[in-house]
C-alpha cells in the first residue's frame, strides 16, 4: 500500500520593481495526506457555492463583495491546520540581509533563476519530508503541485532537482512527482496566494502608502488590512497553541524547540531566508523609514554575519 502526501505551493511578491519592498519572494505551501487535501478542496467548494463565488480566489481581487467569503475560506483552512490534518509553510526573503558572496560565487544570476532556486530550497527544507515515518511495508509518494510558469527550462530544472530529493535526503523509500498546473482552476493553490498576499502586504506596510494629496486609507487598503489581520490572528493562535509559545512573529523564522523533526511536526512554520554570508542594512528598520514605511537609504554595518537554519 502506498501512502500519498501532497504539497500545494505558490509564490508571490517576486518582483523587485521600484519602490523596493523589504519582504519579497514569498513561497507558501500546504502539506498533508492526499485524502485530507481532497477534503479541504470539497470544503472550499462548499463555501464558494454558499457565497456564489465564481471568480478566482486571489489577493489582488479582494472587494467588499467577497471579503466575508475570503475570511471564511481562510478560517476553513486554519481549521484543518488546527486539527493537524494539514500543515502550512512559508518562506520569504528580507532585503535588510545583504548577500556577501564568496570568491567562487556567481554574482550575475538572473532574477528568475534565483526565484526558482529559492523554490527548490523551500521544497527541500521547509516541509521536513526527511522526517516522514519510515515503513518498510509501504511506499511513500509525495505529489507536488505548483502554479504554472512560462519558462519551460526553469520548470524542467525544478522538476529534476525536486524529484531527486529522496536521494539527496537519503530517503529511498520516498517517491516525489512534480506537476505544474493552472492555479485559476485549483482552489488549494489559490488559498496559498491569499495568505502570501496578506503576508507581503502587511509586512511591506501597504496600508500606510498614500498617493499625493490623499489622506487616510483607500477602501481596498482597508479591506486588505482587515483580511491581513484576520490571517495573522489565525496563524498566531495556531502557533501559540501548537508550540506553547508566548508570541508570534510573522516575519521571523520559527524555532525548532531543540528538535529538527519539528520541521515536519509543527503545524505552521515560517522561514525567513538569510544568505550564508550577509551584512545587515539597518536602513530597513522602522526608525529609518519615512512616515509611509518607505525605504530612504542604506545604513549598512561593516560586520559580516553567517546564517544558520
Amino acid at each position: 500500500m502506498t501512502v500519498i502526501y501532497e504539497i500545494y505551493a505558490d509564490e508571490a511578491w517576486t518582483h523587485s520593481s521600484l519602490p523596493l519592498n523589504r519582504y519579497w519572494c514569498f513561497f507558501g505551501g500546504i502539506f498533508g495526506q492526499q485524502c485530507d487535501l481532497d477534503r479541504l478542496d470539497t470544503s472550499i467548494r462548499k463555501i464558494r457555492q454558499k457565497y456564489n463565488l465564481k471568480s478566482e480566489i486571489k489577493w489582488k481581487s479582494i472587494s467588499a463583495q467577497n471579503i466575508n467569503c475570503y475570511k471564511e475560506l481562510v478560517s476553513c483552512l486554519f481549521s484543518y491546520i488546527e486539527s493537524n490534518q494539514i500543515k502550512y509553510r512559508q518562506f520569504f526573503t528580507d532585503l535588510s540581509y545583504i548577500w556577501v558572496p564568496n570568491d567562487d560565487d556567481d554574482e550575475d544570476v538572473h532574477e528568475l533563476t534565483t526565484q526558482f532556486r529559492f523554490y527548490y530550497i523551500f521544497l527541500k527544507r521547509a516541509f521536513g519530508i526527511e522526517y516522514l515515518p519510515v515503513n518498510s511495508l509501504t511506499k511513500t509518494t509525495i505529489l507536488i503541485h505548483l502554479d504554472n510558469h512560462s519558462s519551460q527550462q526553469h520548470k524542467d530544472n525544478l522538476i529534476e532537482f525536486s524529484e531527486n530529493l529522496p536521494r539527496t535526503l537519503r530517503r529511498p523509500d520516498i517517491d516525489i512527482k512534480v506537476a505544474f498546473k493552472n492555479s485559476k482552476k485549483d482552489n488549494r493553490l489559490q488559498i496559498c496566494d491569499l495568505i502570501m498576499g496578506a503576508a507581503g502586504s502587511y509586512g511591506n506596510k501597504q496600508h500606510e502608502k498614500r498617493e499625493p494629496g490623499i489622506r487616510g486609507m483607500k477602501p481596498k487598503q482597508k479591506l486588505r488590512l482587515e483580511l491581513s489581520k484576520h490571517i495573522y490572528n489565525g496563524l498566531k493562535n495556531i502557533v501559540m497553541e501548537d508550540r506553547n509559545a508566548r508570541a508570534f512573529n510573522w516575519f521571523e523564522s520559527t524555532g525548532f524547540n531543540n528538535d529538527p523533526s519539528n520541521k515536519l511536526n509543527h503545524k505552521v512554520r515560517i522561514w525567513k531566508f538569510k544568505p550564508q554570508n550577509y551584512q545587515k542594512d539597518k536602513g530597513w528598520e522602522n526608525d529609518h523609514l519615512d512616515e509611509q514605511g518607505n525605504y530612504i537609504g542604506p545604513d549598512i554595518s561593516d560586520e559580516i554575519f553567517k546564517a544558520g537554519y
